[in-house]
């Protein structure tokens, strides 16, 4: 008997389980590995050394050349880790879902999720990569960005929500958390406050509450872990900018990329987000 599409997909997806390749510290990475966990789907997992990149991930992500990459039961590839979250959605209806079924609730998750990445994340980054008033411009801007967050929970789109998913961590909880715990260790090696308990209480609940989740736990590295790699990434970055001033361009950017000859983690490949 002629076997259906679905047998078909089923014996491949027997087969070839799916595979992630990503690194250890990289936010992006932990948002696949934390959905897929969510969604009770098994993976196989690929450590990549972004000083010294596998053949297969720049076979699978030709364009960017970064993690995560997501190969599929059959072979394909998808990169990106907010589409790669889209896709597991739309793969594997019968699993957890992470994005709300409304619509509208739909589009202001994916919404908030660019916001994360356009504006917040940014903001963040900029405070580990630098010092002095570069630094405090860019606190302010965390501070600016938190509070828009702190207004949509308190009296906006989240309003009553235990996660921005509602009762259990969804979409945009699983891109802002994956990246969120970055603050603590940033004030640790930055020594400035982030994220204040008593200016921001709704998103500092939130994110209490996110972290103490078993699949976040299985996802996140140690806090010592993450620490240590914060110093030395810091240490590299302001040495890069300290070099970039020296070469008489005042207005380089703090985080440029370094030449070939540079650090073994490439400041383009710098896993830091929100």
């Amino acid at each position: 008997m002629e076997k259906t599409a679905a047998e078909n997909a089923g014996n491949v997806a027997a087969a070839k389980p799916l595979k992630l390749f990503g690194s250890w510290a990289s936010s992006y990475t932990h948002r696949v590995q934390l959905a897929m966990r969510l969604k009770g789907l098994s993976f196989e997992y690929a450590e990549e050394d972004l000083g010294n990149k596998s053949e297969a991930l720049l076979r699978a992500n030709p364009v960017h050349k970064k993690v995560p990459v997501l190969v599929l039961h059959d072979g394909r590839a998808l990169a990106e880790s907010a589409i790669i979250l889209h896709y597991l959605d739309d793969a594997f209806p019968d699993t957890r879902p992470l994005l709300p079924a409304d619509p509208f609730d739909r589009a202001v998750a994916r919404f908030w999720c660019h916001f994360g990445d356009d504006k917040l994340g940014p903001a963040v980054g900029a405070v580990f990569a630098t010092t002095g008033e570069e630094q405090a411009a860019a606190v302010r801007q965390v501070h600016e960005n938190l509070a828009l967050l702190e207004a949509e929970l308190r009296e906006g789109a989240f309003k009553g929500r235990r996660f921005f998913g509602g009762q259990e961590v969804g979409f945009l909880d699983v891109v802002l958390g994956c990246g969120s715990y970055w603050l603590a260790v940033f004030e640790e090696v930055t020594g400035v406050q982030l994220v204040d308990a008593e200016a921001f209480p709704l998103f500092h609940a939130w994110l209490r509450d996110f972290e103490a989740q078993e699949e976040v736990r299985e996802t996140i590295p140690s806090i010592d872990r993450l620490l240590a790699y914060a110093r030395g990434l810091r240490q590299m970055l302001l040495a890069l900018a300290a070099g970039a001033g020296g070469a008489g361009d005042s207005s380089a950017p703090v985080a440029a990329a370094p030449p070939a000859a540079a650090p073994p983690v490439a400041a383009a490949d710098i896993a830091v987000d929100i």
